[in-house]
């Protein structure tokens, strides 16, 4: 049997998932989750949780992805993603510090994103995830 590969979710495919019962990006995820491919990085994480207004909820949603993969960024990653913004911004192109991040791990570990955010267009040789 094949080595299904994790797939990094970014934010605006969480925001769905957490808000829209029928959309989609809930039933992507939903698969993504049952076949234990679904990875996280720190600041998409953070992202998530800041958008819940009641600690509560954000700490049920906490301990809810608790269980995916969890990619800690490396010291490499995050130099690759100032690189990527600097080249970018000469492009006259600037990203969020996050999608940086984000397109560096995924680059250097060869694994797909999972977005519908257009700056990953602006990435080359970047995986997409597309279900």
């Amino acid at each position: 049997m094949a080595v299904r590969e994790i797939v990094l979710v970014d934010t605006c495919i969480w925001v769905p998932f957490f808000n829209r019962r029928q959309s989609r990006e809930k039933h992507n995820v939903d698969a993504l989750l049952d076949e234990d491919r679904a990875a996280l990085v720190g600041p998409i994480l953070s992202e998530i949780l800041l958008g819940f207004r009641r600690d509560e909820y954000a700490d049920w949603v906490a301990s809810e992805l608790r269980g995916l993969h969890f990619l800690e960024v490396t010291w490499d990653e995050w130099r690759a993603a100032a690189r990527l913004g600097r080249k970018l911004i000469a492009q006259d192109h600037t990203l969020p510090q996050t999608d940086l991040v984000i397109a560096a791990v995924a680059l250097a570990r060869d694994i797909a994103v999972y977005s519908s955010d257009p700056h990953f267009e602006l990435i080359r040789d970047i995986k997409r995830y597309s279900p």
